[in-house]
């Protein structure tokens, strides 16, 4: 075990020169799993397909169709904390560099602070909800009915009215625009604090199969 924990360490040290050192071009590499936290993404009972593209990157290909997220199963109360929104601003909220130095902050970035858990059913409803300030709490049935499987099925999505920002609207799977981006943190040490190598960032790309015509229907951005 203490050779496991030391080998992490190790690890999340390297990420850490990495991500504090000025970016560097860096060849994407396909992965059948997120590098981090192990995510994987399914439609239609297939895996989607990933890709690797920066230090805490990781691109999804998708249609516009449902879709699965498949978490590792760690434990019994297992708890994965998760925000999605429109673009790349909840990536520099959760200051990579900062949390890659020796003076790394211990408090969490807005959306995953006290109180920012979005209402949902006991069991999940399906819903994405974009929300840069707000997470899906997922712990218990909200992550399946399956002991051995963690998932998230989205089937649907809630954003921004595109008429009046305060407002939110239903979007349907196939209306899509995308990209999406997610943050995802899994507090591996229980200390509160989201540390490097327990969150990652993944961006969603949906295949140009858009169901509604050019500026028509529901659009996240």
């Amino acid at each position: 075990m203490r050779a496991r924990s030391t080998c992490r360490k190790s690890v999340i040290a390297a990420l850490a020169l990495i991500i504090a050192a000025p970016a560097a071009a860096a060849e994407p590499t396909r992965v059948i799993h997120s590098p981090w936290l192990a995510l994987r993404f399914e439609q239609d009972g297939a895996e989607a397909p990933l890709l690797h593209t920066e230090s805490l990157v990781t691109e999804v290909q998708l249609r516009r169709a449902p879709f699965t997220i498949v978490l590792p199963v760690r434990g019994e109360a297992d708890t994965y904390h998760l925000t999605a929104w429109t673009d790349r601003s909840i990536f520099a909220s959760a200051e990579p560099e900062g949390r890659a130095g020796p003076d790394a902050p211990t408090d969490v970035p807005i959306y995953f602070g006290q109180g920012r858990g979005m209402a949902d059913s006991d069991a999940s409803s399906g819903v994405l909800m974009l929300d840069a300030e707000a997470q899906h709490y997922l712990q218990g049935l909200r992550l399946g009915p399956d002991a051995g499987r963690h998932v998230f099925h989205v089937s649907q999505l809630l954003g921004p009215d595109r008429k009046n920002a305060r407002m939110r609207s239903q979007i349907e799977i196939e209306d899509v625009a995308g990209p999406l981006y997610l943050v995802v943190w899994f507090d591996v040490d229980s200390d509160g604090a989201m540390a490097l190598g327990e969150y990652e960032f993944l961006i969603l790309n949906f295949e140009q199969n858009r169901r509604a015509e050019p500026g028509q229907g529901a659009d996240p951005q």
